[in-house]
């Protein structure tokens, strides 16, 4: 069963892409309207700009209720123990035309998105760092795929977001990770069997490069946080002094986010 599940999803991406090569031109948020000079069509950027500006908790990512603050700390949402990475960085929850844009960029390979999501989360990275962007930062990490995976996917995502951010942020970009296990997807797994999933599945190649930096891991999707935290710790392991994690959106159930962005 879980092979033909696998066959069928492949089938489906595959027809998906066809679609987008028969009509190309279409805003990869809705497919339906043409997209402006950014990327979007207006409405999906209007929507897209709702989803942005939704607060959420900056120790693991999650959207936080109206009135309800921010806090360094973490938030009642936040994983026991805390994760490795001490920050998230993140656009929006994984939902409207912020989920499809990122589906069309894995899937249907639009990486001329890749412009437009990477200069955001790089102004968010910017506007929530409490100290200037050299001094807090010395280099750029993908979350990177494993090479099977990225031989069917065509691309390593992570590590394209990755590269992204680097010019507009002014930190370089680094291949201090090096995924070695092709771990099962994580999609249907609880957030223990995430963890044990994961277990072991980077290693640092190079530790005398990681010695003493500060990270900022890159990720295009955040869940329970357990991939960012297995590359979090293997990068503190290795010697990094700290690792901050940057992600397109964090997935999430649609009550944590659906009145507030209705409301926005």
């Amino acid at each position: 069963m879980g092979r033909f599940v696998k066959s069928v999803s492949l089938v489906r991406s595959a027809l998906a892409g066809l679609g987008d090569l028969f009509v190309p031109g279409l805003c990869p948020g809705c497919s339906q309207a043409k997209p402006g000079p950014d990327g979007l069509c207006q409405t999906c950027n209007v929507e897209l700009l709702s989803l942005v500006a939704l607060p959420y908790c900056p120790r693991c990512g999650s959207t936080l209720g109206v009135g309800i603050p921010a806090y360094d700390d973490g938030c009642w949402q936040c994983p026991n123990p805390l994760p490795r990475f001490d920050r998230v960085f993140r656009l929006g929850p994984y939902a409207g035309p912020l989920r499809r844009a990122i589906r069309s960029l894995k899937y249907h390979g639009r990486q001329d998105l890749l412009g437009r999501l990477g200069g955001m989360l790089a102004q968010v990275v910017r506007a929530n760092s409490h100290e200037p962007l050299l001094e807090r930062y010395d280099v750029i990490v993908p979350a990177t795929m494993h090479w099977v995976r990225r031989l069917v996917r065509g691309a390593d995502h992570a590590a394209l977001l990755a590269n992204a951010l680097s010019k507009p942020l002014g930190v370089p970009c680094g291949q201090e990770l090096r995924r070695v296990r092709n771990t099962p997807p994580q999609v249907y797994l609880s957030r223990a069997k995430r963890i044990v999933n994961v277990r072991g599945a980077f290693i640092a190649p190079s530790p005398l490069s990681v010695q003493g930096s500060r990270v900022l891991l890159v990720d295009d999707v955040t869940t329970t946080g357990a991939t960012a935290n297995e590359c979090a710790r293997t990068l503190l392991q290795a010697g990094a002094t700290c690792v901050s994690l940057a992600v397109i959106a964090k997935a999430e159930k649609p009550a944590a986010y659906t009145e507030h962005w209705q409301n926005v």
